[in-house]
């Protein structure tokens, strides 16, 4: 089997968060022109939101490449994991990783925290603790963006998600749901800080409040320091990455 697989979302309607059904195989369309990539959804404003399926092990693990547009210190670790997860013959046979290039790529042209209408994707997602607003949103779900990641984590049901943002000063990783076992293993190979996310600001509607809390699957922020080279931020997680992923 080849370890590149395009992907894509193909689901009808968002699943309760109260409730996970049968895991589902990841999705598939046909490739981008670059054959690596192709369109999980489309953005608010009408651009790509682009992934790739690498592996074809049991062990489901999902890479999102960014949710904020202004915190992009991750972008060269996303654009690198394929070739450094697929470099690993280990990887290819225990895992199918998913990797999200980005979810915001409006956001992310305009250097904006929110999507093309202004909504912080970060803030939509269907948790317990979600507050709509004209920041969060009327209600979760309400952007094509998180409702692409929503369907498509409900559906998959991955053993591990792992989401790249940044941090003002500081860089560490964070935990959401039964995750803290596997944060410490990333924060052991690393050297960031593990920190719980109970422990941070409130984050209401957060994906890793929904995915973590709500749905009881592992989840791990990187929050890079904001302002740190892509170079220097993939040297510095580039180990712990591929360690989790693959996991023991």
């Amino acid at each position: 089997m080849r370890p590149w697989l395009p992907c894509a979302l193909g689901l009808s309607a968002c699943v309760a968060p109260s409730a996970l059904p049968p895991a589902a195989p990841p999705p598939v369309l046909a490739p981008a022109n670059d054959g690596i990539w192709s369109a999980l959804a489309t953005s608010t404003e009408g651009r790509p939101i682009r992934c790739a399926t690498l592996g074809h092990g049991p062990r489901r693990v999902l890479w999102v490449g960014g949710i904020h547009g202004d915190e992009r210190e991750g972008a060269l670790a996303t654009a690198q994991l394929p070739a450094a997860f697929t470099a690993e013959p280990v990887a290819l046979e225990r895992v199918t990783l998913l990797v999200i290039e980005d979810l915001n790529p409006d956001g992310t042209l305009k250097k904006t925290r929110g999507n093309g209408r202004g909504i912080d994707l970060n803030r939509n997602f269907p948790a317990n603790n979600f507050r709509g607003s004209s920041r969060h949103g009327d209600e979760p779900l309400s952007e094509p963006e998180s409702r692409a990641l929503g369907e498509l984590v409900a559906s998959w049901r991955p053993a591990l998600v792992l989401v790249a943002h940044s941090w003002r000063e500081q860089e560490f990783v964070n935990f959401d749901g039964p995750a803290q076992a596997v944060g410490a293993r990333f924060a052991e190979l690393s050297g960031f800080e593990l920190r719980a996310s109970d422990a941070l600001d409130a984050t209401p509607g957060s994906f890793g409040s929904w995915a973590g809390v709500t749905l009881g699957i592992p989840v791990l922020t990187i929050e890079f320091r904001r302002g740190r080279t892509s170079e220097s931020a993939w040297e510095r997680t580039r180990a712990a990455t591929l360690a989790v992923i693959v996991g023991d």
